[in-house]
């Protein structure tokens, strides 16, 4: 494509100065016709706060800690759907009917019939297809309402909680009425989806039957309770441990005990045996009594002797006899005549005493201390026992208890929805709402569109674009050759000089 230096552009300019000027009238003509005659719009805005701000009030007195586990008011986040939500719902299609039932059609001047006959115009295409395929006709307020919805605007602002809705039209009173009763229509539409009447009486009744199957579950713990004792099966079962393992402890002490007592008792024991149980106390040197009492015996034995010489031979055996026995009795007394007889008191040893005393204390500690071994053992294997039945116990303890947990949890939650299915309902009923105006619709003073300086700014660089596009044309289908690079274009040939021409008189 050949390129233009900027005096080519001057002449070219200057070649088509006139169908450049006739356009560029003309379409700036036509901006400035159609910015005056079309008739203004008004809009008219409004701000709706989005918010979970209703209190859902738990009044029984097990939900009113206010702890951060289990607050007395409950708030939950507005998320981007409920947003998106909210602002689908109050630019329905049903909302926008409703709001038009009884308000009156705005007054449409000259320019509002031409723009209603160019609607109806841009219409006509679907009502064509509409009677081909036999589709039923709407009715007129409903092609109203649609014809409202190509107007009315709604959006989410930005990290906010607010929705702007804005309608325009030419009317500015009739904007602002219209958009006031959508807001009222979409609040009272709000209030009604956001209360149940039944759901209150739903969540009424199956609180009562949770409460009745809550009490049978208490009455079944506290019975099985009583029945075996066990009101804290781990306290009972922590206290049970706890005294095993004093008994424990105690047995352990007690069996060193005993050991030490019968080790004890053998010691004194084996010293007993080696200790003497008597001792000498003082020794005496008297005479022999066996001899004094043989002496008489030998005299009355010769007395005998003596009388039986009377009557008897002196080798009769008589004799021999009486003979033989005062010889023995010389014998004994020649062989005792010289002999000392010693007397020996004696006394209990001491240390003996002692030792059999210690022998008798150990022996009667290492018996208490096996009859307080037996006790423990038996003390120690009733507790295990417990123990034993404790923790069968406990285990129909513990599904009771959850039982009645979830019994509880049960009723709770079936007692907090229907606290907060009255509540909604009075909220409801007081227009409380988790949807507010944030701003009311505005009354517009001056037209939104059209805005006359910038229709005529727009329409100049649309007037001078559309000359230099119409006259760039014309350019390239001219066949005349104006410059020097136009000869080269066409026939290759440089140019060696210009002429110009002169205007002769």
């Amino acid at each position: 494509m050949h390129e233009y230096s900027f005096e080519q552009w001057i002449q070219f300019a200057l070649r088509r100065r006139v169908i450049m000027a006739e356009v560029a009238v003309a379409i700036l003509a036509a901006v400035a016709v159609a910015t005056f005659v079309w008739p203004p719009s008004y809009k008219s805005t409004a701000d709706i706060l989005i918010q979970d701000n209703r209190a859902q009030l738990l009044v029984s007195p097990a939900l009113e800690n206010n702890t951060p586990n289990q607050p007395a008011v409950v708030t939950n986040a507005v998320t981007e759907e409920d947003l998106n939500s909210e602002r689908e719902l109050i630019s329905s299609d049903y909302l926008v009917q409703e709001a038009l039932e009884g308000l009156p059609a705005p007054k449409p001047g000259a320019s509002g019939e031409l723009v209603a006959v160019a609607e109806q115009i841009m219409d006509l295409p679907s009502r064509i297809y509409g009677l081909i395929h036999g589709a039923a006709p709407e009715s007129p307020r409903a092609v109203w309402a649609h014809r409202i919805e190509r107007h009315f605007s709604s959006y989410v602002i930005k990290r906010s909680n607010v929705i702007e809705i804005s309608y325009t039209s030419h009317d500015p009173k009739w904007s602002h009425d219209f958009l006031s009763r959508l807001i009222d229509k979409y609040q009272e539409f709000h209030s009604n989806i956001s209360h149940d009447p039944q759901a209150e009486r739903f969540f009424q009744a199956q609180a009562e039957i949770l409460r009745n199957r809550l009490r049978a579950a208490e009455d079944q713990l506290r019975g099985y309770q009583m029945q075996t004792g066990i009101a804290n099966p781990q306290a009972q079962k922590q206290a049970l441990i706890t005294r095993i393992a004093g008994l424990e402890n105690e047995l352990a002490k007690n069996a060193a005990d005993l050991a030490a007592a019968k080790e004890r008792a053998t010691v004194v024991q084996a010293e007993l045996k080696t200790t003497p149980m008597r001792v000498g106390k003082e020794v005496k040197v008297v005479q022999n009594m066996a001899l004094q009492a043989l002496k008489p015996q030998v005299l009355q034995l010769e007395a005998q002797r003596a009388e039986l010489l009377t009557r008897y031979q002196p080798d009769s055996e008589r004799m021999k006899e009486i003979d033989a026995r005062i010889a023995a009795a010389e014998k004994i007394l020649n062989h005792e005549n010289h002999t000392e007889v010693q007397e020996q008191s004696t006394d209990i040893n001491p240390i003996w005493e002692k030792l059999d005393t210690d022998l008798q204390q150990a022996n009667a500690q290492a018996a208490a201390l096996e009859a307080s071994e037996a006790a423990l053992n038996a003390q120690i294997a009733k507790a295990q026992q417990q123990e034993k039945v404790l923790l069968d116990a406990s285990v129909e303890d513990e599904r009771l208890q959850r039982m009645v947990d979830a019994e509880k949890q049960a009723y709770m939650s079936y007692l907090r929805r229907g606290e907060e299915a009255r509540a909604a309902g009075a909220l409801n009923r007081s227009r409380i709402l988790n949807v507010s105006v944030a701003e009311p619709p505005s009354q517009p003073v001056s037209p939104s569109y059209p805005i006359v300086p910038l229709n005529l700014a727009l329409g100049v660089l649309l007037a001078i674009g559309c000359a230099l596009g119409v006259a760039y044309v014309e350019e390239l289908l001219d066949p005349r050759i104006y410059s020097a690079s136009g000869i080269a274009t066409v026939t290759g040939l440089k140019t060696i000089a210009q002429l110009r021409e002169l205007n002769q008189e």
